[in-house]
């Protein structure tokens, strides 16, 4: 069985970023989501141009 350090369940754009940052801290991460694919809402908000890159706005 494989283990995880940190498990996210939600893709939706806090989910995904709490991803980023832990893996960025060298954790090993688990992303669940009952959409096809992650970040599915994010990609179709706003006629497909969300941007939440800026992390600080």
């Amino acid at each position: 069985m494989q283990s995880y350090d940190v498990v996210i369940i939600g893709t939706g754009a806090a989910g995904m970023m709490c991803a980023v940052e832990a893996a960025k801290r060298g954790r090993s991460v688990l992303i669940l989501d009952h959409a096809a694919a992650p970040g599915e809402k994010i990609r179709i908000s706003g006629g497909g141009r969300c941007n939440f890159t800026n992390i600080h706005a």
